[in-house]
């Protein structure tokens, strides 16, 4: 009834005839830059043209096509994936043409307190702001410090591409000084659809945590042309996370959720936004609401170098994104001033 367009083979949705048209052409032709996808789909017989001129149509299937953040794939692809090693890949929209600035059009987020019980007619896309855990009286329930080589990989991942990245935080949980730190960033090298590969992915990073002695701590996702606020959508996931990776314990154990926003045209300088949250349960008298994002704070251990496991994995992530079509050119201008590759200098220096 709202358009969208839900492709039962891998559960991947689509919000409007273009972006699903548009999709299925880039699998026969992962060249092709652009199309009027209304006229290439028929419902009941007749074709689904759109009045808008084939700029506007373009435009519009660009920023659909941004905004999603599909926190799940098919439940036979979730079948096959072992349980209880970590959250489900959220899955990547490969449609955005290579070489083309896209700008969005501002999406406003909405406050927590302004949603109210859950409504299967809104927008599973909508941006929530973020609540302190001061403002609602209560103490963070866990700390935080994070090792800058993470949010170097995470971030270096999250610009090589315009479709949305996702990977998984590895590190360790004392209970005692209730403590998490994070020590690795697991990149996911997969596609939507390959469920395969997303599999093995997920096995290697699993065995990777095991032989470096860490646990899995959380994930991170990336908004490449949005700002770095967690969805209804990212809510829901993440709330699924934390269960998840508690299991069958009785103890607390926290997973933590980055969000990186490297293009956002919103953010104050040329450096990435990369936000942390985590979601509280929502009250007990209601449990239909949504989760409630908070905030987290973090503490930042400056590491001296890159290692080079982090420069091996770089590699392998380049490697990966080579000749896709939403691979970023890095020679194309990022304003007037400067090209994608001196944004991202800039942002290695400062970091």
């Amino acid at each position: 009834p709202d358009g969208r367009i839900v492709w039962q083979e891998t559960g991947q949705v689509f919000n409007s005839p273009s972006a699903w048209a548009t999709h299925c052409k880039k699998l026969v032709n992962p060249a092709k830059k652009s199309g009027c996808g209304w006229a290439s789909v028929k419902y009941k017989g007749q074709k689904l043209d759109n009045p808008a001129s084939e700029g506007e149509e373009e435009e519009l299937l660009i920023e659909e096509e941004e905004e999603e953040v599909l926190t799940g794939a098919s439940a036979e692809d979730k079948s096959r994936r072992p349980q209880g090693k970590g959250p489900s890949e959220p899955v990547h929209s490969e449609a955005t043409p290579p070489g083309k600035r896209v700008e969005n059009k501002i999406r406003v987020p909405v406050r927590y307190c302004m949603l109210g019980s859950r409504d299967s007619a809104r927008n599973p896309h909508t941006l929530v702001e973020v609540t302190s855990f001061a403002a609602i009286n209560k103490f963070q329930p866990f700390n935080v410090a994070v090792s800058s080589n993470v949010l170097f990989l995470l971030d270096f991942h999250s610009h090589l591409t315009r479709s949305q990245v996702v990977g998984y935080l590895g590190g360790r949980w004392d209970i005692n000084s209730q403590m998490l730190t994070v020590l690795r960033a697991f990149p996911c090298r997969s596609r939507l659809g390959d469920a395969e590969t997303a599999a093995t992915v997920e096995e290697e990073i699993y065995q990777s945590l095991l032989l470096r002695g860490l646990s899995l701590v959380g994930w991170y996702h990336s908004h490449p042309h949005g700002p770095a606020l967690p969805s209804l959508q990212d809510i829901d996931a993440q709330m699924d996370y934390q269960l998840r990776l508690q299991g069958s314990s009785n103890g607390f154990q926290p997973c933590l959720a980055l969000l990186c926003s490297p293009y956002y045209s919103g953010n104050p300088g040329p450096e990435s936004k990369i936000s942390p949250f985590w979601v509280m349960p929502p009250p007990e008298q209601r449990p239909s609401d949504y989760g409630i994002p908070m905030d987290v704070e973090m503490a930042y251990v400056q590491d001296s170098f890159l290692t080079n496991d982090i420069l091996h994995e770089m590699m392998l992530l380049v490697e990966f994104y080579k000749g896709a079509p939403d691979l970023v050119r890095f020679q194309e201008p990022w304003n007037q001033e400067h090209t994608y590759l001196d944004k991202l200098k800039v942002y290695s220096v400062l970091k």
